[in-house]
């Protein structure tokens, strides 16, 4: 089993920041409950060499089993993912933001909320990727296969790296002085242009993704400081007080922070100790 993260080649480092690397046997004893996903700021494409997951959308109740490899858009709301066998490999290639877009050329607007099948959008390289990580039993094989499949992706990019592109980058860091106005005149567009460009590359607008990179930050925090009470979290991150915080776990994961983080800590890497 193996709970990891591997850094992509030098050659992919402008549209990759990590590759995600799960992999659980479940024992007969273990009934693990499912895992309930918050929003990330990341659109990302995930494989499944081994076993399947359930996703279920929790503000409409509906279960879908998700394809053997799949593109993601940016999540606005909680997902409970569960494995359908006592195995499970899942591999996923998060990407920059704004990256995924430039390299598909799918506006990401139309992917909020959704999984797309990666087969769909390249039925051939995503079908002969697939048949080839369900033969491999090595990791860094498998991590191989992937990386040959992006090589190409990136030797056909659609739209090249812009100066405006930066904004995504100062967006992420969660920093109070960058307000809406000061990110769009750093990448010298319009505040209509800005939302536009947002809505294109990332799939939500500016106002809700630096919302998301909040939120997150204090979801890591929480995860690597239990210890913490949730005002200093809150304060931290860059909330007024636990209420803002409180809310943006209300619209976001339809939970209030510590009944969130319960139903965290029983899911499965948790229940293995396989949790960083």
């Amino acid at each position: 089993m193996i709970f990891d993260e591997v850094h992509p080649q030098k050659k992919l480092g402008e549209f990759i920041s990590c590759y995600r690397l799960r992999h659980f046997i479940i024992p007969s004893h273990i009934t693990p409950d499912p895992k309930p996903f918050s929003p990330h700021p990341e659109q990302c494409i995930t494989f499944y060499p081994r076993g399947a997951e359930l996703t279920e959308f929790v503000n409409s109740k509906l279960m879908v089993k998700r394809p053997r490899s799949i593109i993601s858009g940016q999540f606005t709301s909680r997902i409970n993912r569960s494995s359908t066998s006592n195995e499970i490999m899942v591999i996923v290639v998060v990407f920059k933001p704004g990256a995924l877009y430039r390299l598909t050329g799918i506006p990401f607007n139309l992917l909020q909320n959704q999984d797309i099948d990666l087969e769909v959008v390249f039925p051939n390289e995503g079908r002969l990727v697939n048949e080839l990580l369900s033969s491999c039993k090595d990791y860094p094989e498998m991590i191989g296969i992937i990386e040959s499949f992006m090589l190409n992706l990136v030797s056909n990019v659609k739209l090249e790296y812009r100066h405006s592109d930066k904004i995504f980058y100062l967006m992420c860091l969660n920093q109070e002085k960058y307000s809406l106005d000061w990110l769009a005149n750093q990448a010298c567009l319009s505040n209509r242009q800005f939302q536009r460009k947002c809505n294109e590359y990332i799939g939500v607008g500016p106002d809700l993704f630096t919302r998301i990179v909040r939120f997150h930050k204090s979801y890591k925090m929480r995860l690597l400081h239990p210890q913490l009470d949730w005002l200093s979290i809150a304060m931290h991150c860059g909330y007024y007080d636990y209420q803002h915080l409180s809310k943006d776990y209300r619209d976001f994961v339809h939970s209030t922070p510590n009944s969130f983080f319960s139903d965290e800590s029983k899911s499965l890497e948790r229940v293995l100790g396989l949790n960083k």
